[in-house]
């Protein structure tokens, strides 16, 4: 009796350890099957060469207008020339929204001067078939240097980044919604991900599977270790037998 009951407490020790992690990265699963169902998403700024920073949406005219303050420059953790510039969005002429003293990468062209800061993505409603046009803003600003020692500095912490996202229509109606990396739901995880404002590929409910995988890593654990701990409690879960 006391090996079953040492067996149990094996097996639902690691049941229990497992469970948390094993259960989210299956809704994990299941949330980008949906969202593969629901969406199709398209940045428009990938492949070569660059895409400029004017779009023409179905008739609408999407601007960006940046002014550089001086000349100084520095070079990112990443070996990009940056220098500061007020961005000013622009929808058919009109002002929409406005990034001042952001980071843009000097020497690059269109939108990939502004690579982590703005994206312009096509986001395609398979359900209702409509399609919209998407202008990502990051409106936490980072301006991230490398010290000698190589320590990179001015990078915002994960929870303090703040996102603006703009949808346009085909008929130029325009809707906006304000989110933190915090507080996002399944359609802005996807966004973020297609527009890369974000340091890494997240998911909705857990970053466990944007990691590279390994036999230990989700094989082993947490999958194998919960039917394994599954199991043990089954089997040897203890009974006591009354006496008649």
């Amino acid at each position: 009796m006391k090996k079953r009951l040492i067996f149990f407490l094996v097996g639902a020790v690691i049941f229990l350890i497992s469970l948390p992690i094993s259960t989210k990265m299956v809704m994990e699963l299941i949330n980008n099957q949906k969202m593969n169902v629901l969406y199709k998403i398209t940045n428009v700024s990938e492949g070569f060469p660059p895409t400029e920073s004017t779009f023409n949406f179905k008739g609408h005219m999407v601007k960006i207008k940046e002014t550089i303050k001086g000349e100084s420059s520095y070079m990112d953790p990443w070996s990009n020339k940056i220098v500061i510039a007020d961005l000013s969005l622009k929808l058919d002429g009109e002002e929409i929204d406005f990034l001042q003293d952001y980071p843009i990468r000097v020497e690059e062209e269109g939108l990939n001067r502004y690579y982590g800061e703005i994206a312009y993505l096509i986001l395609v409603d398979k359900k209702v078939d409509k399609t919209q046009f998407v202008i990502l803003l990051k409106k936490t600003r980072e301006l991230e240097k490398k010290l000698p020692n190589g320590d990179i500095v001015g990078w915002v912490p994960l929870e303090k980044l703040k996102y603006k996202l703009y949808l346009l229509d085909d008929e130029g109606n325009l809707k906006n919604k304000s989110f933190s990396f915090s507080e996002r739901d399944a359609l802005q995880t996807e966004l973020l991900n297609a527009g890369v404002v974000v340091p890494y590929r997240i998911g909705y409910y857990t970053d466990a599977w944007e990691g590279y995988p390994s036999i230990f890593f989700p094989f082993i654990f947490p999958f194998l270790t919960l039917m394994v701990g599954f199991l043990l409690i089954i089997v040897f879960f203890p009974i006591r037998k009354v006496k008649i």
